[in-house]
């Protein structure tokens, strides 16, 4: 084989053809960035829409619950009065949230505190139990009321419902669009 000797204008050929695919390289590169500019912001807006839906879930779930929940712990458990969505804030110390409040005066003398979900998890119970530990902190009003845990969930099987009595929670669902608390005979309910 015959050895080929690189003259300059070959050289530069070579070099004006390699520019050119550089050229091209950086073309679909920068088109491949704006695409994937383009992406991200869809993902991030799609992230935002989910949120969204989310977060009226939840308002949905907590609306539905309320009226009938605040009628079912009258009868149940003779609240006087029911508060939906409780915030205190303590500087220094943070934040607490309870879904709902009842209040039992009287010879009962007792605070119902309500957690509303979605859907069930384990996570619901232990966010209850922190909940109940931190309550006295954040409302020294009812220091002195026997504090007891409801969770309220749209579905619950029976399983789920064992594992909410067994944390010594009340398990509030829905059935036939109205809210049930249904506790075995020999059910205690663990007071904080």
């Amino acid at each position: 084989m015959k050895e080929e000797k690189l003259s300059f204008e070959k050289v530069w050929l070579m070099f004006q053809e390699t520019n050119k695919k550089i050229n091209k390289l950086a073309i679909q590169s920068e088109k491949t960035e704006k695409q994937l500019a383009k992406t991200d912001k869809q993902i991030s807006e799609l992230g935002i829409q989910i949120g969204g839906l989310h977060n009226n879930f939840v308002k949905f779930t907590e609306d539905l619950f309320y009226n009938s929940l605040e009628k079912i712990m009258f009868e149940k458990f003779g609240i006087q009065s029911f508060d939906p969505n409780r915030n205190r804030n303590l500087i220094g110390i943070g934040t607490i949230e309870i879904d709902a409040i009842g209040i039992v005066n009287g010879s009962i003398n007792s605070v119902f505190l309500t957690e509303i979900k979605t859907r069930f998890s384990s996570k619901a119970i232990d966010q209850l139990k922190e909940i109940m530990k931190k309550f006295d902190t954040f409302y020294p009003e009812y220091r002195d009321k026997k504090k007891f845990g409801v969770i309220a969930i749209p579905q619950l099987s029976e399983s789920q419902a064992k594992e909410i009595l067994k944390a010594g929670f009340y398990p509030a669902t829905l059935k036939n669009d109205l809210v049930v608390i249904d506790t075995p005979k020999n059910f205690k309910p663990k007071v904080y």
